[in-house]
């Protein structure tokens, strides 16, 4: 059975009235007799960051990439993207996709439910509790009245038992995210004395990641909580303030914009344990947790979460926001179908692999010098030259990773020692904001020597400690709060960026160099090899490595 989930703004356009019709992060995948085959976003295909318009060119990638014409989909699954107008639309855009998938079920299915489905289905657990916290999902009706939007779901799931129990909670309660994102937008716009408008897709969905990394900037001030307690039968946490509703929390207007951002950070992390020990305290939760919903990538929150145990086995995809939900549409498919969902050891390289020959005719059409290496071995050593001697090095290998973070597929690398690093990077290459930190990447068996926790961290979700003795050798990754937003990796799931680490570690004694995505400022990050080579000679990068090609800037 071929089964399409998709997720996008059909009938509307989302950027004429994003107020009323936002939707991001559109995209498609493609199971095939139980085997995901590929999943993408289409900002990666438009190179319009954050694209929710109709997926057209996803569906045309996964279809490609599946060896499947639009009469051999069996169902089509549409995650909800939560506003009025996609209802408004929603007949027609049904019969516009049968269409064109004539033999195909067309199927829309709730947001949370696809949120918590590509958290469950990409579990190696049989068993557990599934939370799913955004900032708005699925419309929510009582006796045929529109009360809210989803923010928070709870549900219990068992594969074998062939359950898969989903409970909203009260709509606008436990909205973690709205409150996020709100503040997230007022305090960004103190910080840089200007005004944007919010609703702007070119900027809302980079308000949060923003202010996460500016909250290590700012000082507890004031020991208060933002939030209100209902420990009824199903708990509750309201977050208190909303800069647009005339409530402000009085401390707020006595903040600077870096302890706003720590105020902000502290309230919500304090907010979202509160809720979490709850259900765990009322028995709701089993040993083990799925997570899913944008408030997830929120690496500060996730790790507190882990270290406060809240359960046993904690699971997040690396596609916990709006880009997962095509995915979990698609995996909810094949499970209500009975497919054997066979997934790829590395949950996060789902795009399509580009072979030598492919990149070699790119190269030569661009009509771009290259050195092509026919041992990778010999590859890594000469990149880890370029790093050792603080080169920035573009990293073009394997399948495209799904989701937000690059993971060593599509990546900028640079030696992590140097603290000026950073700087570089921010002003001269990724062209940011001075206070935004980058992540590390690290052989799995070093990341104990290097960092307090030392746990396991193969798609990126987690901030972890870097111990003290060691803050000295990877400055240019360590924050301001002493910590690093550490990516570990093995054989098995990063064959060639391993590779590069060993290389690396053997001629520097260091296992971590710094990584970036490879993209610029504003820019999705690269999907193609032409992709690649355009923004390679775009921006102040050095060198770059695709494939078993290396290509070297004509100053060095």
């Amino acid at each position: 059975m071929n089964i399409l989930g998709l997720y996008g703004a059909f009938g509307f356009d989302p950027w004429e009235d994003p107020e009323q019709a936002y939707c991001h992060e559109a995209g498609a995948s493609i199971v095939k007799d139980g085997v995901l085959v590929t999943s993408i976003c289409e900002e990666r295909l438009s190179k319009v960051k954050y694209d929710g318009r109709v997926p057209a060119n996803s569906i045309q990638y996964c279809l490609k990439a599946g060896d499947l014409s639009p009469e051999e989909i069996d169902c089509v699954y549409i995650a909800d993207c939560g506003t009025q107008v996609f209802y408004r639309f929603l007949n027609d855009t049904k019969k516009e996709l049968k269409e064109f998938f004539i033999n195909a079920k067309i199927e829309i299915l709730n947001h949370h439910l696809c949120h918590a489905s590509a958290s469950v289905f990409t579990t190696d657990k049989n068993e557990g509790t599934f939370i799913t916290l955004d900032g708005s999902g699925s419309i929510v009706f009582t006796e045929n009245q529109m009360v809210g939007y989803e923010a928070s779901s709870v549900g219990y799931f068992n594969k074998e038992k062939k359950k898969f129990r989903i409970f909203q909670s009260h709509p606008w309660s436990n909205n973690f995210g709205l409150y996020y994102i709100t503040w997230a937008a007022r305090i960004y716009m103190q910080k840089i004395e200007k005004q944007i408008w919010l609703c702007n897709p070119e900027y809302r969905d980079t308000y949060c990641g923003k202010i996460m990394g500016l909250a290590a900037y700012g000082k507890p001030k004031y020991d208060v909580n933002d939030f209100d307690v209902n420990d009824s039968t199903t708990p509750e946490v309201q977050m208190r303030s909303h800069p647009d509703d005339g409530k402000h929390h009085e401390v707020f207007d006595l903040l600077e914009a870096d302890d706003r951002a720590y105020f902000l950070q502290d309230s919500f992390e304090k907010g979202l344990l509160t809720y979490l020990k709850l259900l765990k305290d009322k028995g709701y939760l089993e040993d083990n947790l799925c997570l899913s919903g944008g408030i997830f990538l929120n690496i500060l929150a996730n790790t507190k979460i882990v270290k406060e145990g809240i359960a046993k086995h904690i699971h997040i995809p690396p596609f916990p926001s709006d880009c997962g939900l095509h995915l979990g549409a698609a995996l909810y498919g094949a499970y209500m179908h009975d497919e054997n969902i066979i997934l790829p050891k590395n949950l996060a390289t789902l795009g399509v692999e580009y072979t030598d020959e492919q990149i070699q005719d790119t190269l030569n059409e661009q009509g771009i010098k290259y050195k092509k290496y026919d041992s990778f071995s010999d590859l890594c050593d000469e990149i880890s030259k370029d790093l050792r001697d603080n080169k920035i090095v573009g990293w073009f290998q394997n399948k495209s990773e799904h989701g937000p973070r690059a993971l060593g597929s599509r990546s900028l690398f640079m030696n992590a020692q140097p603290k000026e690093n950073k700087d570089v990077l921010n002003s001269k290459v990724k062209h940011r904001e001075h206070w935004r930190p980058f992540a590390g990447i690290i052989l799995e068996n070093c990341v104990e020597e290097y960092f307090e926790e030392g746990f396991k961290s193969p798609y990126m979700l987690f901030s972890q400690t870097i111990k003290k003795e060691k803050i000295n050798s990877i400055e240019a990754i360590c924050h301001e709060d002493q910590t690093c937003r550490i990516q570990t990796v093995n054989k098995d799931l990063h064959p060639q960026v391993n590779s590069l680490l060993e290389a690396y570690l053997k001629l520097t004694d260091s296992p971590v160099i710094l990584n970036t995505s490879f993209n610029d400022n504003g820019q999705p990050i690269v999907e193609t090899p032409k992709d690649a080579i355009e923004t390679f000679l775009n921006l102040q990068v050095d060198t770059l490595a695709i494939g078993n090609y290396v290509v070297k800037k004509i100053n060095q």
